[in-house]
């Protein structure tokens, strides 16, 4: 059985995080992230160890460990009850990152909808990084050049998965509305996609 889900899509700064965490509070709903993953890994455990190989170097780590730590964790979740594949629908956010991903992706996943947040003002989500960056104390997070490459990279690598996926599943949004607009319109994109999964189970 392939997982339902919702990919959360946009440039950094457009508040994927924010509207994940939020949308997964919702019944039926499952947020992940793929930081999120990677920071909670067991240091002493063999996934523990390849990670860290990649990150003390400041190295993105390869697609397939991405790929296989997002399977494994969905399968816990499912092995210990906390999850219900068939009538729930996850939350993606952080994978997939490329287009490779995508395909290492397709025999796990069945994306019912993509919510695409975007925005036309880099700067202002140059801003909102640095600012939270600042707040949260990682000060290197903040440099506005790494922020910058970070927007290069995203525009490189991830923006062209979305040509994997059918266009009727898109539903764009506009990131620079406030917090409460955006989600209220990211959960009416998602109400009939829920309905049908229900309906289905």
């Amino acid at each position: 059985m392939k997982y339902q889900a919702v990919l959360l899509f946009g440039a950094p700064g457009s508040g994927k995080g924010t509207q994940g965490q939020m949308v997964g509070q919702i019944p039926g709903f499952l947020h992940t992230s793929t930081g999120d993953l990677f920071r909670a890994l067991d240091k002493n455990s063999e996934l523990g160890k390849v990670f860290a190989q990649y990150s003390s170097k400041g190295l993105l780590v390869p697609d397939d460990f991405t790929i296989k730590l997002w399977k494994q964790h969905m399968d816990n979740l499912v092995k210990a009850g906390k999850f219900n594949p068939t009538t729930g629908l996850v939350i993606m956010d952080g994978v997939p990152r490329n287009v490779n991903q995508a395909k290492l992706l397709m025999d796990a996943v069945e994306v019912k909808k993509i919510v695409y947040l975007e925005t036309a003002d880099i700067d202002k989500m140059v801003a909102r990084l640095k600012n939270r960056a600042i707040k949260s104390g990682r000060v290197d997070d903040a440099d506005e050049k790494v922020i910058r490459n970070r927007m290069t990279v995203y525009a490189n690598e991830t923006a062209p998965v979305l040509e994997c996926y059918d266009k009727s599943v898109v539903a764009s949004i506009e990131a620079d509305q406030s917090i409460i607009r955006v989600f209220s319109e990211v959960v009416a994109a998602l109400v009939p996609v829920k309905e049908a999964a229900e309906k289905k189970a």
